[in-house]
């Protein structure tokens, strides 16, 4: 596998990564994201812009080509902590993540023995308001992810 570089890609500086060092949120891209790439590429931060790197981008990463962020909808990442869970996160590209790469996501994380974290992002007058996060994964791990839900993750007309 050759080399992979971000570049066409900006999905994760289109805001669908969220960030508490960048002002950024799903439907609020980066201020420095353009068309072109990122405008301060040689002066990007080193968190998160230099430090990130999505499973599609890491040479353990194991993804195909077809599945760049910008390709697949949606941005994997590997080794995140959840309670005592490493599992695989994937953000959408939008408000959800295809049902094709979905599926092979869940695929995916059997292969790879993690649990799978993934999100829908949920409109609310037209813009993205909050994240429903679901799991994928061994039954101890799903009644984890069942049993973590709080008064705040219940949505209210």
């Amino acid at each position: 596998m050759s080399e992979r570089k971000c570049f066409p890609c900006t999905a994760c500086c289109e805001g669908w990564l969220t960030s508490t060092v960048i002002d950024m949120s799903p439907g609020k891209p980066c201020q420095h994201c353009t068309v072109q790439g990122c405008a301060i590429y040689e002066n990007r931060p080193e968190k998160p812009c230099q430090s990130y790197r999505c499973a599609w981008l890491r040479e353990d990463g194991g993804l195909p080509d077809d599945f760049r962020p910008d390709l697949c909808g949606a941005i994997v990442s590997l080794n995140r902590k959840w309670n005592a869970w490493t599992v695989i996160h994937a953000a959408p590209t939008g408000a959800d993540i295809p049902a094709e790469t979905l599926k092979l996501l869940m695929s995916y994380s059997e292969k790879k023995g993690m649990p799978l974290m993934f999100q829908q992002n949920l409109l609310k007058a037209g813009k993205y308001s909050a994240a429903k996060i679901m799991g994928f994964g061994p039954p101890d791990f799903v009644h984890a992810v069942k049993n973590a839900i709080s008064s705040k993750d219940i949505l209210t007309l």
